[in-house]
């Protein structure tokens, strides 16, 4: 924790800054309504990010976040008009805007317009200056009430994140073996409905993932702390389902969530780091490869030195970085199945060497998938029948492409600098 002069220090800073700011354009700023001394708790690096994201939507600008002894804060340029009445609308009508400060600074103004009303304490109905003033709550209790509260909307938040990415994935249709809204696919074992069930199960562990990076103090050991829960995700997904239908993505997504949540309590300004956390995390984990057993992994490692999922996730999986970056916001049925091709082809489909039978068949179905023209439809469904009748499926794939949808949607969540 900084010392008192080094708060003040950098609560003068950022007053320059806004002031200086102003100097040429209207100022938008956000910051966490933190009570005590202690502004930069891990909980305020999420309501900044978030509710900078949320003004952006609303009025437009470029936003600038900046962190120090004070504590995280956005300053926005925008053009927008009515700004003090639209953003104390989102202070007011957002389920967590009590737990955040947005201020308005017109251009060549020295102070922001007042909100016009009194916001009120965390825990009573009193005026929060009064409460303060009168002591009626600790700081302990307030920032229980913002900690939890915080945790419960945005694990909401993100398990609607996850179930509205594992469907835009399963709505697909005419996808290589995998099943779809009126397909069972190549899996005489599912359909459309367990799919539906199985991803209920398993996303309150996903969720718990996000929040085991978020609450790691460093990446080392931290994929042991992971696997427990997501060993528990699977149990809940073999309860449901009686088969495996998203082990995979369990594992990909389940990492790649803990690294956000990692990313997110650094306050760290690059959304791409998430990545690079990523590797961290699981630094090593191809060793796992040359133990013995009978695994889907270890097998393709052991007769084709194909290292699968582990070798993906040791470079930060790198396709599904790829692969967001190619959706770019484009939820489009034809987009998502183009990247799903261009997946298949940059990743080791364990799912699909086993399906395939021989590495000479694999390769051509690799081949055929990656380079197959998804606006001529007729071939496109020709290559998903010839896949069904191989009893072919891309399950490896599938779960890169939920994967990289999620991640997507997680960008535009939260606000990050742009690399």
């Amino acid at each position: 924790m900084y010392n008192p002069s080094q708060i003040l220090a950098a609560r003068e800073a950022r007053n320059d800054r806004i002031i200086g700011a102003a100097k040429s354009a209207n100022i938008i700023t956000v910051k966490a309504n933190i009570p005590g001394a202690d502004k930069r708790v891990k909980e305020s690096f999420l309501i900044v990010r978030y509710f900078t994201n949320t003004v952006l939507r609303s009025l437009g600008g470029e936003a600038a976040i900046y962190d120090g002894a004070d504590g995280i804060y956005a300053v926005i340029k925008t053009t927008g008009e009515n700004l003090k009445e639209r953003t104390v609308e989102i202070e007011k009508t957002d389920p967590i805007g009590r737990f955040c400060d947005i201020d308005v600074y017109l251009k060549g103004a020295k102070s922001s317009l007042s909100r016009g009303y009194m916001r009120t304490c965390y825990i009573c109905e009193q005026p929060a200056f009064v409460c303060a003033r009168q002591g009626n709550h600790t700081v302990e209790q307030l920032l229980g009430v913002l900690k939890s509260g915080t945790r419960e909307y945005f694990s909401s938040l993100i398990a609607g994140i996850i179930k509205q990415s594992l469907l835009s994935e399963l709505n697909l249709e005419n996808k290589f073996g995998l099943v779809t809204p009126t397909s069972q696919g190549s899996h005489a074992d599912l359909n459309y409905g367990v799919m539906l069930k199985s991803q209920d199960a398993i996303i309150p562990y996903l969720v718990q993932l996000f929040w085991a990076g978020f609450n790691a103090e460093r990446t080392d050991g931290l994929l042991n702390k992971l696997r427990p829960i997501g060993m528990e995700a699977e149990k809940a997904m073999y309860a449901a389902a009686e088969t495996n239908t998203y082990k995979g993505f369990i594992f990909v997504a389940g990492v790649l969530l803990a690294s956000v949540g990692y990313v997110l309590s650094r306050n760290e300004r690059y959304f791409d780091n998430v990545f690079s956390t990523a590797a961290k995390i699981c630094k090593g984990i191809t060793n796992e490869l040359d133990n013995d057993g009978k695994t889907n992994g270890i097998t393709a490692y052991k007769n084709y030195k194909i290292t699968g999922v582990r070798g993906h996730a040791e470079q930060g999986f790198s396709v599904v970085r790829q692969a967001e970056a190619l959706i770019g916001g484009d939820l489009s049925s034809d987009n998502l199945l183009k990247v799903l091709c261009r997946i298949v082809g940059g990743i080791e489909d364990t799912v699909l060497l086993k399906r395939s039978k021989s590495l000479e068949k694999y390769l051509y179905f690799k081949h055929r998938i990656s380079s197959v023209d998804i606006t001529d439809k007729i071939q496109l469904k020709s290559l998903n029948e010839e896949c069904i009748k191989n009893n072919i499926s891309i399950g490896g794939s599938a779960d890169v492409l939920a994967s990289a949808i999620m991640l997507n949607k997680f960008r535009s969540l939260w606000h990050f600098d742009n690399n």
